[in-house]
């Protein structure tokens, strides 16, 4: 599974948060532009990479835009995860998942163990941040060292997502088979119908 829009509504709950992560417009703005210059590139230290490249755009030291990330990106947004923004029946699919016995991994382009435990889902087989891993989606990396950690080829894996472009891409890319939020389903008990064979 993806974690960011998939899991749970991205804009929605996005929405809620402006206040807080409006203190630093031009670092976000710059942020997200980062991250999409950096699709299709490999680097030994992502994190560092955007430090710079954030820096760069607004004029600060990287070691100075990388303490405002922290305070955003991966600090108020991290922390405001709860289980009221999931979107309905993902619990439902997780635990039918897991009476099936199939085992489920999360791959993300960034860290998510801390926002899996504010949404309380436990009980991955495997947590894997594109970021960690060196290359973003739609870079079939993450995706590739999930399979690895299940010691599954990655064609044997279903990677569910909600971008065409870079969940549909990586698991192209990869060898596996996607399922894209708005293209194949557009709610969870869809999804378990199509995992499960049961009734939508």
């Amino acid at each position: 599974f993806d974690l960011d829009g998939t899991l749970y509504d991205y804009d929605r709950h996005r929405v809620h948060l402006l206040p807080s992560l409006l203190r630093h417009p031009r670092v976000l703005l710059a942020y997200k532009d980062a991250v999409t210059a950096l699709r299709g590139q490999r680097s030994p230290n992502l994190r560092a990479e955007l430090d710079r490249r954030v820096g760069a755009a607004v004029g600060l030291p990287p070691e100075i835009a990388r303490q405002a990330l922290d305070r955003t990106v991966y600090g108020a947004w991290v922390s405001s995860f709860s289980p009221g923004i999931l979107r309905p029946g993902v619990k439902a699919l997780l635990d039918a998942l897991d009476r099936a016995g199939v085992p489920r991994v999360v791959v993300s382009d960034h860290p998510a163990e801390r926002k899996l435990q504010g949404l309380g889902l436990g009980g991955w087989a495997a947590v894997v941040d594109a970021e960690a891993v060196g290359a973003f989606k739609p870079l079939p990396d993450a995706l590739e060292a999930a399979a690895a950690k299940l010691a599954l080829p990655s064609s044997a894996i279903i990677h569910i997502g909600d971008r065409e472009d870079t969940d549909g891409g990586m698991a192209q890319a990869a060898g596996a088979t996607s399922l894209i939020l708005g293209r194949d389903f557009t709610r969870f008990d869809q999804l378990h119908a199509l995992l499960l064979g049961a009734k939508a």
